[in-house]
């Protein structure tokens, strides 16, 4: 990526109007792990071997930059898991509100969020479902398809029940077989969206410019909207996870991921990129080469606002409440209660990969120590991440 981003940003960036943060992706890809950032020189206190380690840039958009991220993340998780099903929940906004999305990106990403929440609790609190808990969700928000075209979409892990109000586990009438009707989550769900829509459209609230312009006038409005309501949105349950390993397996694939990664870039040339995808429906692994300008723009899309959470927690899981909640059914489920444990990267990579970072790799017996500091090339507006 950072090749590509080094034959191909400079001239896109020139000719097309981009974000601060659309830019800053650009800049920090390929400063990533170069001497641009700085670093810094390691010793072997046994054998003397030195190596060079550049500081990484830790933007959330780098491929470089999420592995050790996404491990931790996912030993965080892994402490609030509980011995029950867990439902994987896929919330889509429909093609017609992607232009929309486009140009109001945190309202309608901030609505996608919290109308999902909202449908899953309306159905946790429907007496009609035999449930009547508090349900909990984790959530994570992409905006790609394998072409990185634009298409806005959470993934959800669901629990299959929730806590009672007598504090015990109750799970869904189907005893966690399925979590609830689909179609009817998806009714649900265009109700509550569109109501949020049609409420920010009144309040003067969304930006209609462009090709929207048309939808300022209210009849062009209400038109638009009742296509919407006539359509069919799509809310996508799978079934439930056999343990808690596959659950966080699964979660691991969609916490951290970006838009595409290194190896999925297969060639470049002086014009063009060319890059692997999944054709889901025929399940086949295919080829597309762009220019490398609509390749830029195509990745870019993808860059979130400023500060922008694409993860969060919700119900038992949401962090204001979970220690206290979680606890709670960890002891009503008889398992054991441990404290939770921060850990540096050092001791993520060890964790999940066996390798200690800072063991000599020539000798396998010292460790590696910083014997020099070199120093950025130029002020980043941001602190780099040691590698």
């Amino acid at each position: 990526m950072a090749q590509v981003m080094e034959r191909f940003a400079s001239s896109y960036l020139e000719t097309h109007y981009v974000s601060d943060a659309q830019r800053r992706v650009t800049r920090d890809i390929q400063a990533c792990r170069t001497v641009a950032l700085g670093g810094h020189w390691q010793a072997c206190t046994a054998c003397g071997d030195t190596k060079v380690h550049y500081n990484s840039c830790g933007n959330r958009a780098c491929p470089n930059c999420q592995g050790v991220k996404k491990e931790r993340w996912i030993l965080e998780r892994k402490h609030d898991m509980l011995p029950v099903k867990y439902f994987h929940v896929v919330f889509t906004l429909p093609s017609e509100l992607r232009s929309i999305c486009w140009q109001n990106p945190k309202l309608c990403f901030n609505l996608l969020f919290s109308c999902a929440w909202q449908t899953l609790e309306a159905f946790s609190n429907d007496p009609a479902q035999q449930l009547e808990a508090r349900m909990g969700m984790i959530s994570v928000l992409h905006t790609w398809t394998q072409k990185l075209l634009y298409h806005p979409h959470i993934h959800c892990i669901v629990p299959s029940g929730g806590m009672g109000a007598d504090g015990k586990w109750k799970d869904t009438k189907s005893e966690g077989k399925f979590l609830f009707h689909a179609k009817a989550m998806a009714k649900t769900f265009r109700g509550k969206y569109m109501e949020k829509i049609v409420k920010a459209y009144k309040a003067d609230e969304l930006k209609l410019e462009g090709k929207l312009r048309p939808l300022q006038e209210p009849d062009a409005f209400w038109e638009w909207k009742k296509k919407l309501y006539d359509k069919n949105w799509v809310v996508y349950a799978k079934k439930p996870f056999e343990n808690v390993e596959t659950v966080l397996e699964y979660l691991a694939r969609y916490t951290h991921k970006i838009a595409i990664s290194n190896y999925r870039i297969l060639s470049m040339t002086d014009k063009t990129v060319t890059f692997s995808y999944l054709n889901r429906k025929a399940q086949t692994k295919e080829t597309l080469t762009l220019s490398g300008e609509k390749f830029i723009q195509r990745f870019l899309m993808h860059v979130l606002p400023k500060g922008f959470s694409k993860i969060r927690h919700y119900g038992i899981l949401s962090t204001r409440v979970k220690t206290k909640l979680i606890n709670a059914l960890k002891d009503y489920f008889g398992m054991v209660i441990k404290s939770r444990e921060k850990r540096n990267a050092r001791e993520v990579i060890l964790l999940t990969t066996g390798v200690d970072v800072h063991l000599c790799s020539a000798c396998k017996e010292g460790l590696l120590v910083m014997v020099k500091e070199i120093p950025r090339l130029r002020g980043s507006p941001k602190l780099p991440v040691a590698c």
